[in-house]
């Protein structure tokens, strides 16, 4: 039931959560934002990993899927989602090109950790395009729910 690269992967995600709140301090609103990242990343998890079964996090034979994927989503993503605004930018020419590197990364990181090392499996999805296009997606919902509590909540 113990994946080293898991749990390192966890870690760091929230160490650098910690040091982003650190550097730029805690607000409600982001404690609304990390509420919506797990609610779209348990959602999305559900319909892809656990429906139609297209990946899932940490073989195990599949017998530890389902804690995995609750940690994940419970703590990793929601600390990924507030590193990414607690960093964005305030000119709109820029958050394009933000949104735009997260995913690059983001692909990159599945593609060269992620999978290599067995944090998740694939069966039947595919890094490109399903992975980019996914989180293209969702760093465009996160952006567009920070900027409507920014002008309903100041």
């Amino acid at each position: 039931m113990f994946n080293l690269p898991f749990w390192i992967y966890f870690a760091v995600a929230v160490m650098l959560a910690l040091l982003s709140i650190f550097i730029r301090k805690l607000r409600f609103i982001d404690i609304q934002i990390m509420i919506l990242v797990v609610a779209i990343s348990m959602s999305a998890d559900m319909l892809f990993c656990k429906q139609f079964k297209m990946y899932h996090y940490v073989d195990m034979n599949l017998k530890y899927i389902g804690w995995y994927s609750f940690w994940a989503n419970l703590v990793i993503c929601p600390a990924i989602g507030l590193i990414f605004i607690k960093f964005v930018p305030r000119k709109l020419s820029l958050v394009a090109l933000y949104i735009g590197l997260w995913t690059v990364f983001f692909t990159l990181f599945e593609m060269y950790i992620a999978k290599p090392f067995g944090i998740l499996h694939y069966r039947k999805w595919h890094i490109f395009p399903y992975s980019t296009i996914g989180d293209f997606i969702a760093l465009c919902v996160e952006y567009l729910y920070y900027r409507i509590l920014i002008k309903r909540l100041r």
